[in-house]
């Protein structure tokens, strides 16, 4: 199963996951970034690729790697591939790296493709219009394959001219969100949604027991407003786009706090003004920076950044700690912004 989208495509692939390993299938998973440890991309079963595969792998493949100079995702790609067929898996989830049509994951013959939303993210490498993301995305599309689009995708044409070309019958995931007692987001219940629409396409190959609506006992993916502490309540969440930004507006508007202590740290490649303007209201804001190379200089978000009570810390532990000492039992702190930071905060504190 081939998953690409601007957002939504990891927990899609976790929900997958979840359900085919509940039903007794062997699953391979293949997902990015990681956020703590490189071998989180590659599972089977309910274990990650050993650390003596990879070695191997590698030193097999060392002098080949020398004449193509594969990028890093490339030579994931290709270690994965080898791993599930070892393995012999028996259904494998892959997620596309970035975009769809060029992404090293593309050279599969799927059973269905998904994607899972169409937003402005890597516009450089992409393309600057929705349009053409949407296009770069609708790539993973294959001759006589179901394709499957989430909820909420508003450049369904797109989808429609080329899945009409390939001779690919087109799904469209429902709306609903209604599942509020289950302590998920809005946005995991539209990828609940998407995921649980893929089973029912790929039913006659890949038979299942009836699955229980409860969303939440089929994730476990972290990082995606993932709680970690109470009182004050304490969230991690990677929203790094527009997208997300709006998404966990919405979701802080369900939630029950006093005040908002809000973690902030992105990097690079991102649109930095938009995203800023976009931030949630909060009591107080702590701009602070991942240990990755890739992260901005907390400064320049403040220099951006014209509202609110704001503070730079160019360690994310202090910032953490920080807003954890400010925080009273009813309130609320969020960490977002970048996978980077969130891969921190839960190998440090959690």
């Amino acid at each position: 199963i081939h998953v690409a989208g601007t957002n939504g495509k990891g927990s899609v692939c976790n929900f997958l996951y979840n359900i085919y390993q509940k039903a007794g299938y062997k699953v391979g998973l293949f997902t990015s970034p990681h956020l703590i440890d490189f071998r989180e991309r590659i599972v089977v079963g309910e274990k990650e690729i050993s650390k003596e595969y990879v070695v191997d792998f590698y030193k097999q493949n060392l002098e080949r790697f020398k004449e193509i100079s594969p990028s890093f995702f490339e030579w994931s790609t290709a270690l994965a591939f080898s791993y599930f067929e070892d393995s012999k898996t028996e259904i494998n989830i892959i997620e596309t790296g970035l975009g769809g049509r060029l992404d090293s994951t593309n050279i599969i013959m799927p059973e269905l493709s998904i994607i899972t939303s169409i937003g402005m993210d890597h516009a450089s490498i992409l393309g600057n219009t929705i349009e053409k993301i949407a296009k770069e995305k609708a790539g993973i599309i294959k001759e006589n394959t179901p394709t499957l689009l989430g909820a909420n995708i508003l450049e369904e044409g797109v989808f429609e001219q080329i899945s009409t070309l390939k001779n690919s019958k087109l799904y469209k995931a429902e709306r609903s969100t209604e599942h509020r007692k289950y302590s998920l987001p809005n946005y995991q219940i539209k990828n609940w949604n998407t995921a649980k629409k893929a089973t029912e396409i790929l039913q006659n190959k890949y038979k299942l027991g009836e699955i229980k609506n409860e969303p939440h006992k089929y994730l476990t993916i972290k990082g995606r407003w993932q709680i970690v502490g109470k009182n004050p309540l304490i969230i991690l969440d990677i929203g790094h786009n527009k997208q997300c930004i709006f998404e966990l507006r919405n979701q802080l508007k369900k939630e029950n706090f006093n005040k908002l202590f809000l973690i902030v740290g992105f990097s690079k490649d991102k649109d930095i003004s938009t995203l800023l303007n976009l931030l949630p209201k909060a009591e107080t804001y702590y701009f602070t920076k991942s240990s990755n190379d890739r992260s901005i200089d907390p400064q320049i978000l403040k220099t951006k950044f014209n509202k609110g009570n704001t503070k730079v810390y160019h360690s994310y532990k202090e910032s953490f700690n920080k807003a954890k000492d400010n925080a009273n039992e009813e309130d609320l702190i969020l960490i977002t912004g970048s996978a980077f930071l969130i891969g921190d905060i839960l190998k440090e504190f959690y």
